[in-house]
């Protein structure tokens, strides 16, 4: 939390820091758990609520541009009743699941989670702490085999996409290119995931241009080739014959 949110939250009376309680990160579809801490200023204060939004820059549709926007891609609330009186400290457990497909931390994608406590007739106070998002196990086998089939992650962005799930309309999606020249230019992925032992990957394969043709096909898009593959934990358990899978997809596309 910087100094200028530190002396932000002295100024009504309550301060608020929010410890978490994870290492190196929290992975997708588990619990984020940690403790929100309340100290008291100079007058008793009593706290009705406290909201906790995951936050996370993506792009959306906006005036019929597509334009970069930042704000919370998911919430959860905690109603509490706690008063602090000056001088007091008190402790608020709290533990909340991270949805399946919350974007990976990985390249520029960066999450945070917002703390927001309702102070009753004053402004609210906040504080923000940075969230490292790891890869549901099946996405990160997912990343293996990809990496055995000789692809590299060239950029990865989050989608607001509002006709695609109610609940969370938020897609991350990821490009990979060939590390040695092939047939292949790129491929795109993205997923969704409604329970924790299967995930849907959407792939679509973009062959490189030969020849006139060739560059007609990528001028018109006809080019793309779009597949879904769903996969288990047994599939991701073995990356090289995950690998060998998403192979036998592919490779028909680039003929």
């Amino acid at each position: 939390m910087s100094i200028y949110e530190r002396m932000m939250n002295r100024t009504g009376g309550v301060k608020v820091d929010t410890t978490l309680d994870i290492s190196r990160g929290v992975r997708c579809g588990e619990e984020l758990s940690g403790t929100v801490i309340l100290r008291g200023g100079r007058d008793a204060k009593h706290v009705t609520a406290i909201e906790f939004g995951l936050v996370a820059e993506f792009f959306c549709e906006k005036n019929k541009q597509i334009v970069k926007d930042k704000g919370v891609i998911y919430r959860h609330t905690l109603g509490t009743s706690v008063t602090v009186a000056p001088g007091e400290e008190k402790r608020v457990p709290f533990r909340f699941r991270i949805p399946l497909t919350t974007p990976v931390s990985i390249d520029s994608s960066k999450v945070w989670l917002e703390t927001t406590v309702n102070v009753e007739m004053e402004e609210t106070r906040n504080d923000r702490d940075a969230v490292p998002i790891l890869p549901h196990p099946i996405v990160h086998g997912f990343f293996e085999a990809v990496k055995l089939l000789g692809l590299r992650l060239d950029e990865v962005s989050l989608l607001h996409v509002p006709h695609l799930r109610t609940e969370f309309p938020f897609v991350q999606e990821f490009e990979f290119k060939p590390r040695l020249p092939s047939a292949l230019d790129e491929i795109e992925v993205y997923y969704t995931a409604d329970r924790s032992e299967r995930v849907n990957f959407f792939i679509e394969i973009d062959r490189r241009a030969k020849g006139l043709s060739g560059l007609l096909e990528e001028a018109f898009d006809w080019d793309e080739r779009h597949i879904r593959v769903t996969l288990t934990k047994e599939d991701a358990a073995d990356p090289e014959r995950l690998a060998d899978k998403l192979a036998r997809c592919i490779l028909p596309h680039l003929k």
